[in-house]
């Protein structure tokens, strides 16, 4: 008896724990942009078999497969009823979501990720660096933005498989490769894969990460060689990937008119952005001039 009493307490303390775990993770974060971000759009078609389901400021790609649906970005926590909202009106159920991919681990584009993985049952995936800031609900410490601090924390995903540059998420006959893109955060990845009508009629589709230079105040890109390194290293990267059809992180991101394609066009106002806040920098440390920090 005394075995089975203890058995049910503990039956009793872990639909407690779940409970709490289903609520919290639906909880809303608190933004000074979060509210526009999070404005309801209709879902709508970026390329064959590939939709846009996210918010007015937050991206959510929907790619469909026979076997199985991928989704991209989680958004807020408040997004997910967004989200899956237009996953239904385009016919599809949640539950055949089986991937959840991340671009990077904030709480703009990964807050919503716990949520959606329990209400579908989906995997999560995500580049290395990610997987400890996406499990515990944290930035990684070598994020530029840490020094947000509790500010910034976003609900934690339960189970995080690590991508690796190069590897191929497969559903189907759907092909998703990793391309890292870190700098705007530890274990950042953009995401590529061909969306096709027919056998060899198709367009190159590239899910974009952020690639600004954003920080917390006090944090210096030029005293951070590494980080520097990676985001110069990401934006040539992205100038050169094959890319017919762009989404960003924050859809208006991509430039919509320009030379190139929309990656190289990404790339390029990213640069010019990047080398902005270098120029900032180095005129607060000039003599004569208020330092920042």
């Amino acid at each position: 008896m005394l075995i089975h009493a203890r058995l049910v307490m503990a039956l009793v303390a872990l639909v407690i724990a779940s409970s709490a775990h289903a609520s919290n993770d639906l909880d809303p974060i608190e933004c000074s942009a979060c509210e526009s971000w999070n404005e309801a759009v209709e879902p709508y078609a970026l390329a064959p078999h590939t939709w846009y389901v996210g918010t007015r400021g937050l991206a959510s790609v929907l790619i469909a497969d026979p076997d199985g649906l991928v989704l991209i970005d989680g958004g807020l926590p408040q997004s997910v009823p967004h989200i899956l909202a237009n996953v239904r009106k385009l016919g599809f159920a949640p539950r055949n979501i089986r991937w959840v991919l991340n671009s990077h681990a904030h709480f703009d584009h990964a807050g919503g990720i716990a949520a959606l993985a329990r209400l579908s049952g989906a995997k999560v995936g995500a580049g290395a660096r990610g997987v400890v800031a996406l499990e515990t609900g944290l930035y990684h410490p070598d994020d530029a933005q840490i020094d947000f601090g509790e500010a910034a924390r976003y609900p934690a995903v339960a189970s995080v498989v690590a991508v690796q540059p190069g590897e191929v998420i497969r559903v189907g006959a759907l092909e998703i490769t990793a391309i890292a893109t870190p700098g705007h955060a530890p274990g950042g990845m953009s995401w590529t894969w061909p969306a096709c009508v027919a056998p060899g009629d198709c367009r190159q589709m590239v899910y974009l990460d952020s690639l600004n230079a954003v920080s917390a105040p006090d944090y210096r890109f030029l005293d951070h060689p590494e980080v520097l390194a990676d985001l110069r290293a990401s934006i040539d990267r992205v100038r050169g990937l094959d890319c017919d059809v762009a989404m960003a992180a924050h859809p208006d991101q991509v430039p919509a008119d320009g030379a190139g394609s929309p990656c190289a066009r990404y790339a390029e106002s990213a640069a010019r952005r990047l080398e902005k806040r270098l120029a900032q920098e180095r005129a607060a440390r000039e003599p004569g001039t208020s330092d920042a920090r």
